[in-house]
């Protein structure tokens, strides 16, 4: 029997809060440490904690502490913390900014409920899991095989840029090449990746270890 995974949710909407915590219980082998109504509240209490949860379950925008603040402060108080990022924010810089501050998953409210359970479960056992990622043939790849695709040393250096918060316009002008040259290789990248979002090759880059989750 696999041991229970232990899961802190924090969100500011309590109807929203219960229905994760109800929907989170009713897959069976999770339970609820605690919840919290916002990110310094959920501090306090990962800070009194006696046992750390194996998962943290957070919203980006959220009272007194929103989400960034709220990883931050985990993240150097406790590195090794699990974070999903559980909101309806989807725009990539969203993402990307999470991933960057720490986030090891990322999912949207409106996800079925079996996705939440897998996106819980791939955390905890291996670190990560991005939505888009997880049904991708890169993601399929990296955990069936020993086979990775072969890029050539200006897609990883593009790939390393778009884990920052430069425009494709930036990147290009720190690589010396045309913004329609990055365009040319981010379409290469999604093709060998298996990914069609910046977000998706953000998650590729930490996985291939060629960057690292801060």
């Amino acid at each position: 029997m696999e041991p229970t995974i232990r899961v802190a949710i924090a969100d500011d909407h309590e109807i929203v809060l219960n229905g994760i915590k109800g929907i989170i219980l009713g897959f069976g082998g999770f339970s609820i440490d605690f919840v919290a109504s916002n990110g310094k509240e959920l501090f306090n209490k990962l800070s009194a904690a006696e046992t750390l949860p194996d998962v943290v379950v957070m919203d980006i925008s959220m009272p007194v502490w929103d989400g960034y603040e709220t990883i931050d402060a985990i993240k150097k108080k406790w590195p090794e913390m699990k974070v999903l990022v559980l909101t309806m924010h989807k725009h990539e810089f969203a993402i990307i900014k999470m991933f960057r501050g720490g986030a090891n998953g990322y999912l949207l409210k409106n996800s079925p409920p079996s996705e939440l359970q897998r996106a819980l479960r791939s955390i905890n056992d291996t670190g990560l899991y991005f939505s888009e990622v997880a049904s991708s043939s890169f993601y399929h790849r990296l955990h069936h095989s020993n086979i990775m695709p072969s890029l050539s040393d200006k897609e990883i250096k593009l790939l390393k840029y778009c884990y920052t918060d430069l425009t494709y316009h930036d990147i290009g002008e720190k690589m010396g090449i045309t913004e329609r040259s990055v365009a040319g290789f981010r379409t290469s990248l999604f093709e060998k990746l298996g990914v069609n979002s910046r977000a998706g090759l953000v998650v590729c880059a930490i996985q291939m270890g060629f960057v690292p989750i801060e």
